[in-house]
């Protein structure tokens, strides 16, 4: 087992693989009174596309997401919950753009939770009558997201914003896909992708890192799981101009809503890596909309907005700034935000004091499982690998740094999305 330290805080996460190839990461603190699992798969929505060996496979839009949702069913009259109710943990599972995962929260009896969601995630039972009534609840559910504002309001935004990425396709799909998902297909993203090598298993709470290991390789060595297909994304070859530059949709809103965003090519900041380039724009959101930022402030106290948010998404080959504003005076507030991102800004003090949060923030993300196990999560997500040196990242940002990534962010592929009331 490996001992991965995380600079200048003070934390261990333990590293090992289990026999049949699953990755586990074990963050241990004996303070904590609860355990938190999560058993994820290098599966989204994203994912309908894709190789094996060669050969070519498309499947249904949503399709990850009706996974999560039948995986739950153990047996013709068994669920999970039939498994988890009698040990008193709660489970949960969701489906995002790019991985599944499985969740259990507990206090006690973590052995008898670690086997009970090994044994049903690991467990490919399927049948034609199960798709079939999944079918009708899964259309439900999308026909009720369809119904919420900001849902809507973020996938317009992706519409406008993408050509052929598939974060513009909702991660359900729509009625018209899950209706095209057949046994077939379930079988095949099941063996494809729920294997132990495009797995990884997190546990974070008061436990023995050792007896965890253990533990996995007993249950897992009872199982039988078939050769690894290592399936490949097929890649999609997105182009730089946004599709629509300026939408307006209408909606029964008690207050109106925009999302104004930027795409910019990654070409631009060669000399920054994922990680370094994620934590500079963010500093410069937060900077510049955050919080404590005098736009934020002089917009509340004018009763400009309701709301401020910004956020950052770094892709492969763009990264995307959006900016999320409720007003009751919709076309000011858009005004401004395209201006404030036209003057982006921050100096040594703003950078300082930035950092110095961001780096309290981290911090305190080790007082809780939860807070550890999401934190773990995204870095194999989003980067393949643990960022042990996050804090050290933080402290070697100088404002020249940021300064050439304010300097190449310009507004030429920017799209707005108004969503105002329907009259």
């Amino acid at each position: 087992m490996e001992t991965i330290k995380i600079k200048g805080i003070d934390e261990n996460i333990y590293f090992t693989t289990s026999k049949c190839g699953l990755p586990i990461y074990i963050w241990k603190n004996e303070y904590a009174k609860s355990f938190y699992l999560s058993l994820n798969v290098n599966y989204g929505s994203n994912h309908t596309d894709f190789s094996i060996w060669g050969k070519k496979y498309k499947v249904p839009q949503g399709i990850a997401h009706f996974m999560e949702h039948i995986k739950f069913n153990v047996d013709k009259d068994t669920t999970a919950n039939d498994l988890f109710d009698p040990l008193g943990s709660d489970i949960n599972a969701f489906t995002t753009f790019k991985y599944t995962s499985y969740l259990v929260m507990g206090t006690s009896k973590i052995k008898e939770n670690l086997n009970c969601l090994l044994d049903y995630v690991y467990n490919p039972y399927f049948t034609k009558d199960m798709i079939k009534k999944e079918k009708g609840i899964i259309a439900s559910e999308i026909n009720m997201g369809k119904d919420q504002p900001y849902n809507r309001l973020y996938f317009t935004f992706n519409e406008a914003m993408y050509h052929k990425e598939k974060y513009k396709y909702l991660i359900t799909g729509e009625v018209e896909d899950i209706k095209k998902i057949e046994l077939d297909d379930i079988e095949l993203v099941y063996e494809a992708f729920y294997h132990p090598k495009n797995m990884f298993l997190i546990v974070t709470g008061n436990v023995n890192p050792y007896e965890i290991e253990q533990m996995v390789n007993d249950n897992l060595d009872q199982k039988e799981f078939k050769e690894y297909l290592e399936p490949k994304i097929l890649p999609i070859k997105e182009p730089k101009y946004v599709v629509e530059k300026n939408v307006e949709i209408f909606a029964n809103v008690e207050v109106e809503k925009a999302k104004i965003g930027l795409k910019i090519p990654k070409k631009e900041f060669r000399e920054f890596d994922d990680v370094k380039l994620n934590i500079i724009l963010n500093l410069i959101l937060s900077n510049n909309f955050g919080d404590s930022s005098d736009l934020k402030e002089e917009l509340l106290q004018n009763n400009i907005i309701t709301f401020l948010s910004a956020s950052r998404f770094v892709l492969d080959d763009y990264f995307v700034l959006d900016v999320t504003v409720e007003s009751k005076i919709l076309d000011e507030a858009v005004r401004r935000i395209v201006d404030a991102l036209g003057h982006l800004k921050m100096d040594e003090t703003d950078l300082k004091r930035k950092i110095n949060s961001s780096i309290a923030t981290l911090v305190l993300n080790y007082e809780d499982v939860e807070n550890v196990n999401n934190m773990i999560q995204n870095y194999l997500v989003y980067y393949r690998r643990l960022i042990p040196d996050l804090k050290e990242i933080y402290e070697s940002i100088t404002l020249d740094e940021v300064k050439r990534v304010i300097e190449a962010i310009d507004l030429k592929e920017m799209v707005i999305v108004k969503m105002k009331k329907r009259k």
